[in-house]
């Protein structure tokens, strides 16, 4: 059994860099055994791969050196226990976390799904009517909302022009007021609309929405002044703007 390994021996061990052990030596949390100036070697004992292996255990929790130190420090086996069960209460919280980003994940991959599905079998220009129920939807009250809260970056966007104004939501699947019964759901009006797609950036939107009013218009048609805009294929999908999907909806009067 080796009795002694060098810093670079450890590293291999361990697959780390020599850096890393020099620093753990710096701020006491693993000293070597024996130190020679003379020739620069620091040696560490066959004991210190284990309280080393117990670092690379505190860190894989998640703790800081400051608290890997403390908690190497403490010799009450109560504390020891109360801290492992700290530690377990967040990785189930993470768990719980990771959970629910996986399963809205998975939802917005099947919107796309579907979507694509539709561009496959209908021509981007096409025009069409619908009629839909009620769609629930999260309104995003203001960029600090748009960009800061995690519902829009995986849930589908929809963005709303009415009279010059514009405004944004998350469309939200039906069952999301079971998930997350505190939110407050505005629900897109029920009825028949005149359907389109504009391929493209945001910038030139308001080409494919006149088109869309204009049809609808010339067969006698009465509309909403509000045009409701589902971002299919945007930024989060897609780096290239001029491949932008959106699909265009106006209500009929």
């Amino acid at each position: 059994m080796q009795e002694y390994f060098t810093t670079g021996e450890l590293s291999e061990l361990f697959h780390i860099n020599v850096q890393t052990l020099h620093y753990y030596d710096s701020i006491g949390l693993l000293t070597p055994t024996i130190r020679d100036s003379h020739i620069g070697k620091r040696l560490y004992s066959f004991e210190q791969v284990y309280k080393f292996t117990t670092i690379r255990y505190q860190q894989k929790l998640g703790k800081s050196l400051k608290q890997i130190a403390d908690y190497m420090g403490s010799t009450d086996m109560t504390d020891v226990l109360n801290d492992l069960k700290q530690q377990l209460d967040i990785v189930h919280r993470k768990m719980d976390e990771l959970r629910v980003v996986g399963q809205t994940i998975e939802e917005k991959v099947s919107f796309i799904e579907q979507k694509f599905e539709e561009m496959n079998s209908v021509d981007v220009d096409s025009i069409k009517y619908e009629t839909f129920p009620e769609r629930p939807y999260f309104a995003a009250e203001g960029d600090e909302f748009q960009f800061g809260n995690d519902f829009f970056y995986v849930y589908p966007t929809v963005v709303f022009h009415e009279h010059g104004n514009k405004s944004f939501g998350v469309f939200v699947p039906d069952d999301f007021y079971e998930k997350h019964p505190l939110s407050q759901l505005t629900c897109i009006s029920a009825g028949t609309y005149i359907c389109g797609y504009h391929l493209g950036t945001y910038e030139t939107i308001f080409d494919s929405i006149d088109r869309l009013r204009n049809l609808a218009l010339q067969k006698g048609q009465k509309v909403s002044d509000r045009t409701v805009c589902f971002n299919i294929i945007d930024q989060f999908v897609e780096p290239d703007s001029t491949k932008y999907l959106t699909q265009l909806q106006i209500q009929i009067l």
